[in-house]
């Protein structure tokens, strides 16, 4: 899975995917911040992170295919 970084920078194929990164992302698609997610449940997070993760994959391929970002 490819996409940003935190900070901005395109991720390297095969890098790992860090907490940050997924908060970052929770951040700029939901609005949520990070002192909240902080908060969640070990389950909470699994399942957002999950979630976001093939939000972020659809994402990609939209992009291949000229379509854009939804936000």
């Amino acid at each position: 899975m490819r996409g940003l970084r935190p900070d901005g920078m395109t991720r390297i194929e095969g890098e790992p995917i860090t907490e940050d990164f997924l908060l970052h992302h929770i951040f700029r698609l939901h609005g949520i911040p990070p002192h909240d997610v902080y908060n969640w449940t070990d389950g909470q997070k699994r399942y957002a992170y999950n979630s976001l993760m093939v939000q972020l994959e659809e994402e990609q391929e939209r992009l291949k295919h000229g379509i854009g970002r939804v936000m």
